[in-house]
């Protein structure tokens, strides 16, 4: 009797667990990363408190907003190439509506300026786009490429300013 009670409780408890969601993978700051999965950019936007909008899984990325309502993207580059799971590479991005006085030159400007990113312009969808990108090529921990996004959105709003003629 013993025996079959434990056993009905233990079946209990699998099906508990097999029905229970997957649990979002922890953050783990001293973890090196060679590669990265969708997975990895939503431990990391959760660690900062950031919410998760969606993750598109067939593009490896992931869309959050941070606590000042800022929306910025995570993108996985260089995936599954040389023998290597996941994504190699890491291309984060804030996207601002293009205003009407960004130039070429101011352009220039804020990538001289702010040169930890890139700044950019789609003169076409009018978009104005700052990028930070970050190689995995011998592994980075999840500490560092938290911070590479948290410098990303704390220089961002200074290179779109700059952008558009503003600073």
């Amino acid at each position: 009797m013993l025996k079959s009670g434990l056993g009905a409780a233990v079946c209990l408890a699998l099906a508990g667990v097999a029905a229970a969601p997957v649990a979002a993978q922890v953050f783990e700051g001293e973890a090196i990363k060679r590669s990265v999965t969708t997975d990895d950019f939503s431990a990391i936007a959760q660690s900062l408190g950031h919410e998760v909008l969606e993750v598109v899984e067939d593009e490896q990325m992931l869309i959050a907003r941070d606590k000042d309502g800022v929306t910025y993207f995570m993108i996985g580059t260089a995936c599954d190439l040389g023998g290597v799971a996941g994504c190699q590479g890491i291309m984060m991005q804030v996207r601002y509506n293009l205003a009407p006085t960004v130039t070429f030159e101011t352009l220039a400007r804020a990538n001289f300026e702010q040169a930890a990113l890139n700044t950019w312009a789609d003169f076409n969808d009018k978009t104005l786009g700052v990028t930070r990108y970050q190689v995995l090529d011998h592994g980075a921990t999840m500490a560092n490429i938290r911070e590479n996004v948290v410098v990303m959105l704390g220089i961002a709003p200074i290179a779109a300013g700059i952008a558009a003629g503003e600073e």
